[in-house]
């Protein structure tokens, strides 16, 4: 089994956990071609992207890769379900919990977002020996998260927000909200684009993570 399956597997286990006897189907973006029927559970787990966050370092070379998964459910026990589900998750701390943008939401029943993060050991290449000494700065990274915000304290959807410690941007979601890897440092500074306009805003980190976006 793919390590990307198995952390599937184990997301879609916390879940069947958590709403027990009810059952957990998974569909796993296999696309209009696929064969697989779709699946008429009372709680379905969707596989929406598998995208890459960057490279680190833990006990070698890395590749840090996030799944982003839609959870939905119908039924009589939905807001049962839904609630229990969220439990569980929230539980387990290396998953992340957002809200569903109206691309991902599902025709019907309650959902939400559930981020996974997947790490695949790479293979580092051998090469010549090195004669002079080497120093090297390693940076210990965290996630972030947090919202963008107008002058009136609600949040802006689509705005483009990179850390300066990182070279991945992400977007805000409908609410403003979104999650990002940065740096350990109690104020930093973000690079934040939205409609053309870009700005460079600092900003302390705890104990929430706040991004004004105010009209020139």
């Amino acid at each position: 089994m793919s390590v990307v399956r198995s952390s599937l597997s184990a997301l879609v286990s916390v879940l069947a956990e958590a709403v027990a006897p009810d059952s957990v189907g998974v569909s796993d973006g296999g696309g209009p071609g696929s064969t697989d029927a779709v699946p008429t559970d009372p709680v379905i787990v969707r596989v929406l992207t598998l995208e890459r966050i960057g490279r680190s370092r833990r006990d070698g070379p890395v590749l840090d890769l996030e799944l982003s998964a839609a959870v939905s459910c119908t039924g009589p026990r939905s807001l049962e379900n839904a609630e229990q589900m969220l439990t569980a998750v929230e539980n387990t701390s290396r998953y992340s919990v957002a809200p569903l943008t109206p691309e991902a939401s599902s025709a019907a029943g309650l959902g939400f977002l559930v981020r996974v993060p997947v790490t695949l050991r790479l293979t580092e290449p051998s090469g010549p020996a090195i004669l002079e000494p080497v120093h090297v700065t390693t940076m210990v990274g965290r996630r972030l998260s947090g919202v963008v915000v107008g002058p009136d304290g609600r949040g802006i959807a689509g705005v483009s927000i990179r850390s300066r410690a990182s070279s991945v941007s992400v977007a805000s979601d409908t609410t403003g909200r979104f999650t990002l890897l940065s740096s350990l440092e109690a104020v930093q500074q973000f690079t934040v684009e939205f409609r053309g306009v870009t700005r460079l805003v600092t900003a302390p980190v705890d104990p929430a993570l706040v991004l004004t976006w105010a009209p020139t």
